[in-house]
């Protein structure tokens, strides 16, 4: 698909697996906040951060800096003719309208996938992601605050699907691609 897949979603309700897997099946690039917020930093992409809620590396202001900056780096692959897929949590509807106006004004399909997962399932994927070497420094007590603040897409901001990434990724992946299709 030449387009813009956003998959968005809560922290811990695997975005960038299914992100990836996507990437993989419509072969299109993937650009993840996570690896890309370290690289900001110029820290190593699997250094493990405990900023607090807000703070540090998760400060509003690298916030801003990383969604303009995949925003940025989306546009550039569009414009080459690439379809592109943005793996972050675009929990403010600012950042997901600069996705969709970019898309609209590139005049590509823009898709948004919403990930679930219920809160026991992730606090369980958060609980064992803390032993594996990923990019991603969400722990329970962020997904906590992290889903007061969480924008809900509303009517408006163009196609969505909503996906609980319980079920098996390959059965994700493919309903997402059936409705891509049709974009």
């Amino acid at each position: 698909m030449k387009g813009v897949i956003l998959i968005m979603g809560l922290i811990g309700t695997g975005k960038s697996t299914l992100a990836r897997a996507l990437g993989d099946k419509l072969r299109m690039k993937v650009i993840s906040s996570d690896p890309l917020r370290k690289k900001l930093a110029k820290l190593d992409t699997y250094q493990q951060r405990e900023d607090a809620f807000d703070q540090g590396l998760y400060s509003p202001e690298m916030t801003k800096k990383v969604y303009q900056t995949m925003l940025h780096m989306a546009q550039s692959l569009l414009l080459q003719g690439e379809g592109v897929i943005l793996d972050a949590t675009f929990s403010q509807k600012k950042w997901r309208d600069m996705a969709r106006n970019m898309a609209q004004k590139i005049g590509v399909p823009f898709l948004m996938v919403i990930t679930t997962a219920p809160p026991p399932v992730v606090r369980k994927r958060l609980t064992a992601r803390r032993k594996k070497k990923v990019a991603s420094d969400g722990r329970w007590e962020i997904y906590l605050k992290h889903r007061e603040r969480f924008q809900k897409p509303q009517e408006g901001e163009g196609p969505k699907v909503v996906v609980d990434t319980q079920h098996d990724l390959d059965s994700l992946v493919k309903i997402v691609e059936e409705v891509a299709n049709v974009l």
